[in-house]
This record gives structure tokens, sequence and C-alpha cells, in this order.
């Protein structure tokens, strides 16, 4: 079933039938009220009849319809009666031309008051009340009493009408606002459905078509395009790393053809053999750090992430363990401004792969003979790590894109050109964010922080 035609089943054609079955259910309830009160006249007027029969002198039986001042009430409601002696033979009856039944004992009825309707052939409703009687003899007789449901059924035929008229006039207005409202409704969903197609075939160059409206659509449509969004930039910079990555690769890929075409080409002494694959292998290592930055980016991306409890101190103690014999080669001293343990939930290995990073570049970067200050400041909400040196440090139109992949400020500084990617990853992964600032006194200063799970 189409969108469309569920929002007028459930919007329009089922709630119409609600409502018809409610009015229906109406009418039975008002068609009860009706007889409950007719019933509740009869029932009074027999009461009445019952202790006044007998009360004229010398005990004759009469019934009191013609004496009654409301007689020309009785007249326009059809009321009936009759009265039956103890052989069953119709002794009173008003009006002249009754309905009533000829013969009736008191045999034939109860005591209490018995209640029926009855269908004249002329298709006149009629209520009747028979009850059993005694003289003041003690003679048995049966009183007859009737009432036309004309009025009831006239009533509840206005009232058929005016619920046929206004269910109907419910039922089209109900129509008619549920199908504008399908509708636009429908040209939404398709809209976003058509966009949604778009993404799938990879195309993410548009936005959703604008919603004006203020609902769960709206906001779906607004959680589409902010998501299109995203896979509008993470697509660009995938091409872009791709493009860069090839491009990083054909560097020490055509070095060494020429290194080896330049060999190739006569004979050369084992001296000169020694020096071209030594200058072959160093384009080979750089072929191989890149690599394995890639994968690492790679590996980032898709892992999932699982946080474990660890010491941050910990980390970046055994950061700078690993990297003492690099800063001592250049003798840069390394140094530690943290508390004694910094508990934090995170991934240890990207952590310490991150750590190990912003380190290795303080160290490429610091003067000879200078030093690395990190420090760890352990807060509530979060963990910053602060690497320090006192290099030419990062001019303020580039403290941004040196955390895009393959992006260096200086293109004689060995490296791949990841490491920062890596880290502004890591820290993303963390819940976190990773920049750079000015350091006081120079240099720069290399800021990670891990958002606490």
């Amino acid at each position: 079933m189409t969108l469309h035609r569920r929002l007028l089943l459930f919007g329009a054609v089922i709630p119409a039938a609600l409502i018809a079955l409610a009015l229906f259910l109406i009418g039975l309830v008002l068609d009860h009220l009706l007889l409950e009160s007719v019933d509740r006249g009869l029932t009074l007027q027999a009461a009445s009849e019952s202790v006044s029969l007998f009360d004229r002198p010398g005990q004759d039986a009469h019934l009191h319809f013609g004496d009654s001042a409301l007689v020309a009430d009785l007249q326009r409601l059809h009321h009936q009666g009759a009265l039956y002696g103890p052989d069953g033979a119709r002794l009173l009856a008003y009006p002249a031309d009754t309905v009533a039944p000829e013969r009736l004992t008191a045999a034939d009825v109860a005591r209490a008051p018995a209640l029926q309707t009855r269908v004249l052939p002329g298709g006149e409703r009629i209520r009747e009340l028979s009850l059993a009687i005694d003289s003041p003899r003690g003679e048995p007789h049966a009183l007859w009493l009737a009432v036309s449901l004309a009025s009831n059924d006239a009533a509840l035929a206005a009232y058929a009408r005016a619920a046929a008229l206004i269910g109907a006039a419910v039922t089209l207005l109900m129509l008619l606002l549920q199908v504008a409202h399908a509708r636009g409704l429908v040209q939404r969903v398709q809209q976003l459905h058509a966009h949604m197609q778009r993404l799938q075939d990879g195309d993410f160059s548009t936005l959703p078509p604008a919603d004006p409206g203020t609902d769960v659509i709206a906001s779906l449509r607004h959680a589409i395009a902010d998501a299109t969004d995203k896979l509008r930039t993470a697509s660009e910079l995938q091409h872009r790393l791709v493009a860069d990555a090839a491009h990083e690769l054909r560097t020490p890929l055509t070095a060494m053809r020429m290194e080896i075409d330049v060999t190739l080409r006569r004979e050369r002494s084992p001296d000169q053999l020694v020096d071209a694959l030594t200058r072959v292998r160093t384009e080979v290592d750089r072929l191989g750090e890149l690599a394995s930055k890639l994968l690492a980016m790679a590996s980032l991306r898709r892992s999932e992430w699982e946080r474990v409890p660890l010491d941050a101190v910990a980390s970046v103690r055994d950061a700078i363990a690993s990297h003492h014999l690099v800063a001592e080669r250049r003798s840069i001293s390394l140094h530690l401004h943290a508390p004694e343990a910094a508990p934090i939930r995170a991934n240890p290995g990207p952590l310490r792969q991150a750590v190990d990073n912003l380190l290795a570049n303080a160290i490429k970067f610091a003067p000879v003979g200078s030093a690395v200050d990190l420090t760890v400041r352990d807060g509530e909400t979060a963990l910053e790590l602060l690497v320090e040196d006192r290099g030419p440090g990062v001019p303020l139109e580039h403290r941004e894109t040196i955390f895009a992949p393959f992006r260096r400020l200086q293109r004689g500084i060995d490296g791949a050109g990841l490491g920062l990617a890596i880290v502004r990853e890591v820290a993303e992964a963390h819940g976190g964010r990773a920049w750079v600032s000015e350091r006081p006194g120079g240099g720069a200063c290399f800021h990670l922080v891990i958002a606490r799970a």
C-alpha cells in the first residue's frame, strides 16, 4: 500500500467509519432512553389507574382517560386503555377505536407490570403494558394500557437524518483535508526518498529540497542535510587523500627509478653501487613510512574504539622513554609535568600513537640543545596533553591546515605529513579535539584533549 493511500485510510476512512459507528451507537442509546421514558410514564399511569379503577359509588369499574383535564394531550400522544373482567371480556376501552385485544384474562398477565412493543398492521409501533388487578370484591381483572411510539420514531428519524448529514459533512471535510495533507506529506517524503537515492548512487553534490515545516519530517530533512554535507566533505577529503597519497607515493618511486636507470647505464664500481643502493634504500624507507601511516589512518577510522581503563601519565612516560635516544642525539631534553597518575578510559593503542606523533614532531622541529615539555592536565570532564617545543612555531594561517593529511610547512623536513592528521583523528574519536597555539616565549604548543567517557 502506498503512503498516500495509507494516509487516506488512517486519516479519513477509518475515522469516518468510527464516527458513523459512534453516531449509530448514540442512536441506540437515544432509542433506549426514549423507550425508558415511555415505560416510566406507562408505569405511573398504571399505578394511578390501579388505585382508582373502583373508586366510584357501587365500586363500578371505570377508566380515567375521558375524565382527565389533559385528554387532548392523551389523544395527541395516542394513549389507549382497556379493562377486562374476570371472564376475560373487554369491559371498558378508550378510545372507541382502540387496538386493545378483544379478550385478556388476569391469568394471562402478571401482577407486576409487563411491557412489550407491538407493531400494528399499518407499521405503527405501540408500547403496551398489561397488569392483573383485583377488585374490592376480590374479582380478578386485567388492565391494558398503550401509547404510540410514533413520536419516538419521528425523533429517531430526525436524529438519523441529522447524524447522517453531519457525519457526511464531517467525513467529506476530513477527506478533503486529509487529501491535501497527504499530498503535501507524500511530496515531502518523496523528495527525501529521491535525495536518499542520489546519496546511494554516490551523488553528494546537492542538499535535499528546503522544507519550511516544523514537524519530524522537517527535522529529518535537516538531519539528512547535515549528513549529506558531512558525506560530501568526507568524499572530498577521501579524493584529496587519494590524490595526495598518489603524489607522495610517486615522488620516492620516481627517485628510485631514476637512481636505478642512472646506475644501469654503465658499469659502476662496488662503492658506487653501494651508494646507489643506499639512496634507493632511503626512498624505500620513505615508502614504508608512508604506507605505515596510511594503514594507521585507515585502522583508526574503522576501529570500534573500545575504551579501557588506563593511566595516561604512564602512557606518556612510555612514549618519552621510546623517544629518549632520538632526543639525546640532538641534545634535546624531555621534561614531563604531570600528577602521579591520571586514570582515564581510552583506546590505549591509538592514544599512544597520538602521543608518539606529537612527541616526534616536537623533537623534529626543536632546536638542537633545547627542551621539549610535556604537560598532563587532569580535568573533571577531559584530560589534556600539552607538547611544547622551542622551534619556529606555526604561523596563524597554517594552524588548521597542518592537521590535514600530507600538509607540511617545510618540504625539506622528513616525514609523510600524516602524523598530525592521525593526532586529530584520535582526538575526535575520543570525543575531544586537537589544535596548536603559540608557546609563550616562542615555539609551538600542541594540545590533545581526550573527553572522559
